[in-house]
């Protein structure tokens, strides 16, 4: 039995309530696989062409003694980072965050052992095109933090050219000017990535509860599958369940307490899938957790998430009707397709469970 914190209270429906991401994705938009793919193989080639054109440029009149074997050092780790890209997933955030931090450091200490600073100037463009890749993949405080980084060592090139009389300030100024029109060019790309992400966010987002509604469950499943490893067997499980007796609480107690159930609901459901599930509410008082991963994990996660529903005993003697169904799925699998299969599978048992613990 699933039961409520008393659904009499004063605090109201949304006053204990957190917006919370049951999945954590790789912050990219709402792309699809083959999509992602794409931007994937783009960063390895960057990352490979890096390191090749340092490389090349390691035994030239830029670079003296020692430096020439740092920039190798520093050339040769981006070989085995562009692999990553090409035959890894999508990372996670640590390791994005990870990612531009090499990128970051990688490129200022080659900038910083330049003996011609001039061209040391026109390098710190790597920068920009970092950037545009924190943007899309990140939140704005790393943003903010590699762009003020990437400033710093524009700064710190100009002021030794200047110092070792490469050319004259003018040029020096403007050459650092142009560079940072470029580093500011992407702030405008993530002021509109911004908001198109809080559009995204209220669009996918049950305003009641906080969690998914029908349609970012689905958007939800397709992005996490992109993080997911690629093992098999793999299977696809959700869980429905539905509230018994809303309707009665509603006509005999009005809306404002029915919500009150639904956010309790929400929370509860929420606490049990600790992030171990996606987590919706399709609409009404019916509820839904998809997760992803190998048969005996799956299958073990299924049946604790049923039982902590189906035994839990509340205040309100409010109950849940639950149904569970699984279906196998392998990389050439359409992950939407399927999680709209096996959703109606569950659906169909929950209200298989239904009937058979309130007959008509």
């Amino acid at each position: 039995m699933f039961a409520v914190r008393p659904f009499l209270s004063a605090s109201g429906p949304l006053a204990s309530l957190r917006l919370h991401d049951d999945t954590s994705v790789a912050g990219l938009l709402d792309l699809d696989a083959s999509r992602t793919r794409v931007i994937q193989f783009l960063v390895g080639m960057g990352t490979l062409l890096i390191g090749v054109l340092g490389l090349l440029s390691a035994p030239s009149e830029e670079y003296s003694s020692w430096r020439v074997h740092v920039v190798v050092v520093i050339s040769l780790s981006a070989f085995p980072v562009a692999l990553r890209w090409f035959f890894g997933r999508w990372p996670g955030p640590a390791l994005l965050n990870a990612f531009i931090v090499y990128s970051d450091v990688s490129i200022a200490a080659s900038l910083l052992l330049k003996d011609t600073q001039l061209t040391a100037i026109g390098g710190t463009v790597l920068f920009a095109v970092i950037t545009t890749l924190a943007v899309v993949a990140l939140p704005l405080l790393p943003c903010v933090a590699h762009m003020v980084f990437a400033s710093t060592i524009l700064g710190v090139v100009a002021v030794q050219t200047v110092r070792a009389d490469v050319a004259s300030g003018w040029v020096v100024a403007a050459h650092s000017l142009t560079m940072l029109l470029m580093f500011s060019s992407p702030l405008v790309l993530m002021v509109y990535v911004s908001e198109l992400r809080s559009r995204a966010r209220e669009s996918l987002v049950d305003p009641l509860t906080g969690l998914h509604n029908r349609r970012g469950l689905f958007a939800a499943v397709a992005a996490a599958a992109v993080t997911v490893p690629d093992v098999e067997p793999k299977v696809m499980c959700a869980v429905a369940a539905d509230v018994d007796g809303m309707k009665r609480v509603n006509d005999n107690y009005g809306h404002h307490t029915g919500d009150s159930v639904l956010v309790d609901v929400a929370q509860h459901l929420r606490a049990l899938a600790a992030n171990r599930w996606i987590v919706a509410r399709l609409g009404g008082d019916e509820f839904a957790c998809i997760a992803v991963g190998r048969p005996a994990d799956i299958a073990a996660r299924t049946a604790e998430l049923v039982s902590s529903l189906t035994q839990a005993r509340m205040l309100s003697g409010l109950t849940v009707s639950v149904g569970s169904a699984s279906v196998h799925i392998d990389v050439d699998s359409d992950v939407r397709q399927s999680a709209h299969d096996v959703l109606r599978i569950a659906d169909s048992e929950m209200y298989r469970v239904k009937r058979s613990r309130w007959p008509a």
